[in-house]
């Protein structure tokens, strides 16, 4: 990879690199280390993927601090996700510099997974080369805005998927509250979600509709609803 490009990918990155060959490791794609023998990012892939999962959960918990683990752990599986992690990396449009041999994908061809996993490649080279902080920006600066978003978005889906497996399969679904806690100018909502008269989650929130969306998510985490 010549100079020019690793210049290009730092812009795009908005992170100057010390050391240019983890860079130049974590866009080299297996099929294009095993041709060459030189060193691929599947290993940076592996650390990559435990930075992030760490860093979107420290984020998610100082953000959403009324929200339950089980929200929590839906709105995490969410953002780190092949589908929403290939769409930040077609946005920096960084597929274009992923050393890979053809027929394993050309530029704009490449499957969520490959683009996923280059995400978390390079991640893991901004860590190796500056440390958490440059890490954390780079998250921040890529994920901030999904982070802010999810909880809508995830709840909304959340619901809508449950209701409709439910119809699909002929369940009852229902929702009572069980409890509500905390002063008048920021209340705790508790509601219990029923299937087929059978308590089978517990949502928290600072609404009604909150704390439903959140049972909801548990239970659509839990069983696997798509």
């Amino acid at each position: 990879m010549d100079v020019c490009k690793f210049k290009e990918i730092e812009n795009r990155l908005q992170y100057s690199f010390g050391n240019d060959k983890l860079l130049e490791q974590a866009f080299t794609h297996s099929s294009f280390g095993n041709q060459e023998s030189v060193a691929d990012n599947e290993r940076m892939e592996f650390l990559g993927d435990a930075i992030l999962g760490y860093l979107v959960s420290e984020q998610l918990f100082a953000t959403f601090n009324s929200s339950a683990e089980g929200a929590l752990s839906a709105m995490r599986a969410k953002l780190v996700s092949a589908e929403s992690l290939s769409k930040i990396v077609d946005k920096l449009d960084l597929t274009q510099y992923l050393q890979i041999v053809s027929g394993h994908g050309a530029n704009g061809e490449l499957s969520h997974k490959t683009q996923a996993n280059l995400y978390e490649a390079i991640l893991c080279a901004i860590y190796l080369d500056g440390g958490i902080a440059p890490a954390r920006e780079f998250v921040l600066r890529t994920i901030g805005e999904n982070i802010r978003t999810v909880q809508d978005t995830l709840k909304k889906d959340a619901k809508t998927l449950l209701q409709e497996y439910c119809q699909k399969h002929r369940y009852t679904l229902e929702y009572k509250s069980v409890g509500r806690s905390g002063p008048d100018n920021k209340p705790t909502f508790k509601y219990a979600l029923y299937i087929n008269g059978k308590s089978e989650s517990v949502g928290v929130g600072p609404s009604k509709k909150a704390a439903e969306q959140d049972a909801a998510g548990k239970i659509v985490k839990e069983w696997g609803i798509e």
